[in-house]
C-alpha cells in the first residue's frame, strides 16, 4: 500500500463513497494543536457543483477502525 496526495475524489451520483482507515480518507496536516481521543471538530468539505458542506468528526483511539467497532 502507497499513501499519496489526489486533487479530488469522484463521487459520482446515486453512489456511496466511504473514507475510511486504509483506504481513502483524509489526512490533516499542520495542525496548530495535536488531536485528542473523543475530541471533536468542524470540517468544511468542498464540492465542486453542491458548494460547502461542514462535518463534524469525532478523534478515535490510533489503529481504530473507528464507529461502531467492538
Amino acid at each position: 500500500m502507497r499513501m499519496r496526495q489526489v486533487e479530488y475524489i469522484d463521487l459520482p451520483a446515486d453512489e456511496t463513497i466511504e473514507l475510511a482507515p486504509g483506504g481513502d480518507h483524509v489526512m490533516l496536516f499542520q495542525l496548530k494543536t495535536p488531536l485528542q481521543e473523543g475530541q471533536s471538530f468542524p470540517l468544511s468539505l468542498t464540492f465542486e457543483k453542491a458548494g460547502t458542506l461542514e462535518v463534524e468528526v469525532k478523534v478515535y483511539p490510533v489503529g481504530s477502525a473507528g464507529p461502531g467497532e467492538d
